[in-house]
């Protein structure tokens, strides 16, 4: 009896070992940290400050696999994209720009609790879809900003690419890296469900179910949006968007909204209504989203 309770001890020994070297394994959060130090340029006081108030590590020297393309969903998309990096020359126009039209649109609360670790900057990203992001050039071609579990990246950033942006494309450019942090990291990464309950009540039963259409049929606006929806326009979409799907295509119409947009939203009750929970519950979050686009104001 005694040796039969000595081997159990023993072997309960050995599993709590082997327990706690596996937890060791499956957790590279301290070692990821540790290379993070070795890779943010720690002669940038801006990229410095930043992090040492934000626990933000903002990147240009990176790993593409590891910090860049590390995904389970598209995984090979993500690693077949194509990075271009900056030179050391352009890194504080970028960082300076990036505060000017990004960064100080958010209060402080934001950026301390929503920003993801690493935020990667760059010349370009070339590639095909990657997460909510849309090539410039049909199946494959440049992004403005990209978002995974993983990283946040904004390109287009070296001195020769902002000094020649018109102020249209400046403003078409900003909007986009604004939607993939508010549509892209919040909504559909962290899953964050930042409005009332009563935005997706209007179409609480139609989430995910069929749309009645005949096949390569389009139907008028009308239809989508006195039912809470943007319309389809994708003759093969033959599905209502999911919740999360639904709040992030609002996010990016506020987002990115024109004049004609607002008063397109504005005339549909439905739609003015939803617009609105978005618009304010922005807002209530830290989100400067009348310095993001000015005509949101209408909606708060």
């Amino acid at each position: 009896m005694m040796k039969r309770y000595s081997l159990c001890l023993l072997i309960g020994i050995l599993c709590t070992f082997w327990s706690c070297s596996d937890d060791e394994d499956v957790t590279p959060s301290l070692k990821d940290e540790d290379r993070l130090e070795t890779l943010i340029d720690k002669s940038n006081a801006d990229i410095m400050a930043f992090k040492e108030k934000y626990g933000t590590y903002i990147l240009y020297q990176f790993d593409q696999l590891r910090d860049f393309a590390y995904q389970f969903e598209q995984a090979s998309s993500w690693r077949e994209a194509k990075l271009t990096y900056l030179e050391k020359e352009d890194v504080p126009g970028a960082v300076a720009f990036l505060e000017e039209h990004f960064f100080n649109c958010y209060r402080d609360t934001v950026k301390l609790n929503m920003l993801p670790r690493k935020f990667l900057i760059c010349s370009k990203v070339y590639g095909g879809v990657l997460g909510i992001s849309n090539p410039d050039g049909g199946k494959n071609g440049l992004h403005d900003a990209v978002v995974n579990m993983n990283s946040f990246t904004v390109a287009r950033l070296d001195r020769v690419t902002l000094a020649t942006m018109s102020a249209e494309r400046r403003d078409e450019f900003v909007r986009q890296i604004h939607y993939m942090f508010l549509g892209g990291y919040i909504v559909n990464v962290q899953r964050n469900i930042f409005v009332e309950e009563l935005f997706f009540d209007p179409a609480a039963k139609l989430y995910g179910t069929r749309v009645e259409r005949e096949k390569n049929e389009i139907l008028p606006d009308e239809y989508y949006m006195s039912r809470g929806f943007f319309p389809i326009t994708d003759k093969e979409q033959y599905y209502y968007p999911l919740q999360m799907e639904d709040l992030s295509t609002f996010v990016e119409h506020l987002v990115k909204m024109d004049e004609e947009t607002k008063e397109t939203v504005w005339n549909q009750s439905v739609m003015r209504t939803k617009m609105q929970y978005v618009a304010k519950s922005l807002k209530a979050m830290g989100v400067d989203i009348v310095k993001i686009n000015p005509l949101a104001e209408d909606f708060l």
